[in-house]
């Protein structure tokens, strides 16, 4: 296979998609983390732990067997992007009072 600039493309997209997958199989959003997070912090944080390290590795895997970055690179790209969204979600709703939550 060729590799050019819309094989490129398609490597982000689809590794990207992956690493995002991955955030939707093991994490709730991060707006139910926010509202929640004094309920079950360890709980919510915990997961998204495991979709991050799921995100690397399988990012890291991809890149092995293609023998290209692309996909570690786009894994990589949504796990930043994820981590700062669940702990920024953390923070809003640790500094928030009056959210009512979901569960009780």
């Amino acid at each position: 296979m060729e590799f050019n600039g819309t094989t490129a493309a398609a490597l982000l997209g689809i590794y990207a998609t992956l690493a995002m997958d991955a955030y939707s199989a093991f994490c709730s959003s991060p707006q139910t983390t926010e509202i929640n997070i004094d309920r079950r912090e360890e709980s919510l944080m915990y997961w998204v732990k495991v979709g991050t390290i799921f995100g690397l590795v399988a990012g890291a895997f991809a890149s092995i067997i293609s023998k290209n970055i692309t996909p570690l690179l786009a894994t990589g790209s949504m796990v930043a992007l994820f981590w700062y969204l669940y702990n920024h979600a953390a923070k809003r709703g640790k500094e928030r009072a009056d959210y009512a939550g979901t569960e009780d």
